[in-house]
């Protein structure tokens, strides 16, 4: 537990020095907005393709299969628990959608990559790396209808949900299946680019919440509901699901931490493309990400993972 406590408190004072940084305007949002891209598009592409190349991971090509399909059901269980929240605690007004995709979708890129190689080790990255499949496929699909009701309507795009990421992760899936052999160049390269990952990650979830209002944040009920439902309901309910499924003890606790990741910052991002102000959206991911600095601890304490 106090290992978990250390690593949780090493990516909080990461992200208070991106907060800080914003606050201080040190930087400013564009540079942020480049920061984010650089961590997605390079940073994350490279812990993903390092956790893989040249190593000797103790997975099989049924165990990816089977990974694949338990973060695909633990994404559906956080969809299926999303749509429900407004109506099960009673919203009345509001941006019904918003708080549906909030609790549906985690920040498992930002956060979520990061908190899994700092507990568990870099070798589970590229299985936790592997929900980036189901994430965007739903995200772009399922998530941006929800969207759409008073939005300006636009046309799903296949090609938003084909990102990086997942390119990252499809290409890792390959060198892993055929045991294919970098040169030391290319995986020292790939090493050196993925450490960057989790510091930089952290700082730019900090960067983007720097705008948001504290005093705003701080006032409003409804997003400590969606964010207690985001952080606790859906983790738990997903390991009550997959513990019947699931017998590796590391893989179920991957998963579940996967599934207890703050709201995803693209969340209120993807709003505003589809018409909403993106406000109260990013005001529930600092509540979350704040949060999540005790609960993530809790669910992997009291669960055992």
């Amino acid at each position: 537990m106090l290992v978990i406590i250390e690593k949780m408190g090493l990516l909080t004072i990461m992200l208070a020095i991106g907060y800080m940084c914003a606050k201080l305007k040190l930087v400013g949002p564009d540079f942020n907005k480049g920061l984010s891209k650089l961590v997605i598009n390079v940073f994350l592409a490279g812990m993903i393709l390092s956790s893989v190349i040249n190593k000797q991971l103790e997975m099989s090509g049924s165990d990816v299969a089977f990974g694949i399909g338990m973060l695909t059901l633990m994404s559906l269980i956080s969809l299926g628990i999303g749509f429900i929240t407004p109506s099960v605690l009673r919203f009345k007004g509001g941006d019904t959608g918003m708080y549906r995709i909030l609790v549906a979708f985690g920040n498992v890129g930002f956060v979520g990559l990061p908190i899994i190689s700092a507990v568990y080790g870099a070798q589970f990255v590229f299985f936790a790396a592997l929900v980036n499949i189901p994430f965007n496929l739903l995200l772009y699909t399922v998530g941006v209808m929800q969207l759409q009701d008073g939005g300006d309507n636009k046309k799903f795009q296949l090609k938003k949900a084909l990102n990086v990421p997942i390119i990252a992760t499809l290409i890792a899936t390959v060198i892993f299946i055929f045991e294919i052999p970098m040169p030391l160049i290319v995986e020292d390269t790939a090493s050196t680019v993925g450490a960057a990952c989790v510091p930089l990650s952290m700082m730019s979830v900090g960067l983007s919440l720097g705008n948001v209002s504290i005093k705003e944040a701080l006032t409003q009920p409804r997003l400590y509901a969606v964010n207690i439902v985001r952080l606790l309901i859906v983790p738990l309910a997903t390991w009550g699901v997959l513990q019947f499924i699931i017998d590796d003890p590391v893989m179920l606790g991957t998963v579940v931490i996967m599934s207890a990741c703050p709201p995803a910052i693209v969340c209120p991002i993807l709003g505003m493309d589809y018409g909403r102000d993106g406000v109260e959206g990013s005001e529930a991911v600092f509540i979350g990400s704040i949060l999540s600095i005790v609960t993530v601890p809790i669910i992997i304490s009291v669960l055992g993972l």
